[in-house]
């Protein structure tokens, strides 16, 4: 592992991811509340909060000089008075896996809490290290006790060098209802991707995690989707006209957050459609980075919605329409389906955007 570039920044990533995934999953479990609204009314919950401190707390520890670009700021924590809460459920986690205290730091304080929170506050960019953190990435699939992740990549020079993700809930096996949940997948650029059972301690020489590849050699009649949840994310009905140019037969499955990259990169499906529902979106960098890395280095491919590589060098969001990601033999074949559809340059998009 010493050999392998970025191996501790991979090693201190999951350690962090996997306390924030403990900490997240207690806090669903246990039903402490049911989320309050951001200025754009989207809910947010101490989950979220608690996550992003421990993880940044973490990474600077460790890289002092690194920079994150992150969900949250502190500005709610303290107009709705949520310090003793969100440090509540930090101090449990830290006492819980103190084995990993030396490594990761404690947060101790609501001064430390919030000025940890606010350390995500960088704009990316082409130059230097940082690290793109969703907190609970999938919100909505949090509060319902369904699918979410905790989600964290390494940029240097404006490319991917680390991913790493945390599924609280998501099945080893998504189709096998009677399979173990919780896993921690990680990806290191050039070194492939991983799986490791969210119960197991992570160790840093990858003994634990087993390699994890997709299954380049489907065709078209064996392929499965993975797509959002919400229909307001993403646009279902021009996903339901790619499937059936495609001749995809087989229903798709719905999952909240980055699980989805995780599902293809693990062989648990083929394809993973996300196409916008209006044409001047952009996709924030957090919510793709991580899983970007994670299915490239599993064997597949990621671009946009017209073949074009994602750039995560622009800034805090990728300058790109729609994201597709799917074994790298059935991506140009999506690709073709999709400009039928749209035209080359997406001249028709704006028909199936609102």
């Amino acid at each position: 592992m010493s050999e392998i570039p970025y191996s501790k920044e991979t090693y201190v990533a999951q350690l962090a991811v996997r306390r924030a995934s403990i900490l997240t999953k207690k806090i669903a479990d246990e039903h402490l509340q049911k989320g309050i609204s951001k200025q754009d009314r989207s809910p947010v919950t101490i989950g979220d909060f608690g996550a992003q401190a421990i993880v940044i707390n973490s990474i600077l520890k460790n890289f002092p000089q690194d920079q994150v670009v992150g969900e949250e700021n502190s500005s709610l924590i303290k107009s709705q008075h949520l310090e003793a809460s969100i440090l509540k459920e930090v101090s449990w986690v830290q006492k819980q896996d103190s084995k990993f205290n030396d490594i990761l730091g404690t947060i101790d304080n609501a001064d430390q809490l919030c000025n940890s929170v606010d350390k995500g506050d960088s704009k990316g960019g082409r130059k230097g290290r940082f690290w793109a953190l969703d907190p609970i990435d999938g919100t909505k699939g949090f509060l319902r006790g369904d699918q979410y992740a905790v989600c964290l990549a390494l940029i240097v020079d404006g490319q991917v060098q680390v991913g790493v993700i945390g599924c609280p809930n998501l099945p080893h096996e998504l189709r096998n209802s009677s399979s173990k949940r919780g896993g921690i997948y990680t990806s290191i650029r050039g070194h492939g991707s991983y799986f490791q059972d969210l119960a197991e301690e992570v160790n840093i020489s990858f003994n634990s995690s087993k390699r994890i590849h997709l299954h380049n050699e489907f065709d078209v009649s064996q392929s499965r989707v993975v797509e959002g949840v919400e229909k307001g994310h993403s646009s279902h009905e021009l996903q339901a006209l790619i499937k059936q140019k495609l001749g995809i037969s087989q229903p798709s499955v719905n999952l909240d957050s980055q699980v989805k990259y995780c599902a293809v990169a693990n062989g648990d499906a083929e394809i993973y459609l996300r196409l916008p529902r209006n044409v001047d979106y952009r996709e924030k960098i957090w919510d793709h980075a991580s899983g970007w890395l994670l299915v490239n280095e599993a064997g597949g491919k990621v671009t946009d919605m017209y073949g074009n590589d994602l750039d995560f060098g622009y800034g805090r969001t990728l300058n790109s329409q729609g994201v597709i990601a799917s074994t790298s033999t059935l991506h140009p074949k999506i690709i073709a389906a999709i400009k039928e559809i749209v035209g080359d340059k997406g001249e028709e998009l704006y028909k199936y955007c609102k």
